[in-house]
């Protein structure tokens, strides 16, 4: 009896590892591939995310520098006049006058143009900040921002 038990419970220790508990390397293959799926996935989403990111803070202070250049155009004695200001194309920070004391409020790098069209037929005058990513690609701006001065 003591030897036929003995015999039992080396079935039963054998079955274990016979019976349908545990992975098959199969089952683990496809796991990991379905891990490795979804993983690099979520990596793209993270890395747009970051790119996206850092675009929407280079347009904040993109945006920040064509408002600093268009406070300084409308705190002219008389903006139409345009005492001082002029066209200027494309140039890096910091601006020469009149538009000194344009402050770059981030780690970017910007250029700036300005354009100013006067209409002597209406006595308006359009000035148009444009600023650039030397970076970029592309020569199009990364921001546009306009305003129409009046002789009154």
């Amino acid at each position: 009896m003591g030897h036929g038990s003995g015999m039992e419970s080396r079935l039963r220790q054998s079955s274990r590892f016979t019976g349908t508990s545990g992975f098959t390397l199969v089952e683990i293959i496809v796991g990991l591939m379905v891990f490795m799926a979804i993983s690099f996935g979520l990596i793209q989403v993270f890395m747009n995310g970051a790119t996206y990111a850092n675009r929407s803070d280079a347009k904040a202070a993109a945006t920040s520098l064509a408002a600093q250049v268009m406070e300084q155009i409308k705190a002219s004695p008389n903006p139409f006049a345009m005492v001082g200001f002029t066209s200027m194309a494309r140039t890096p920070l910091p601006l020469p006058a009149p538009y000194t004391g344009v402050v770059n409020p981030s780690p970017h790098t910007f250029q700036i143009a300005v354009t100013v069209t006067p209409d002597n037929n209406l006595n308006l005058i359009t000035v148009t900040v444009s600023v650039y990513r030397p970076t970029d690609p592309d020569n199009a701006p990364l921001l546009t921002e306009s305003t129409v001065l009046d002789a009154q």
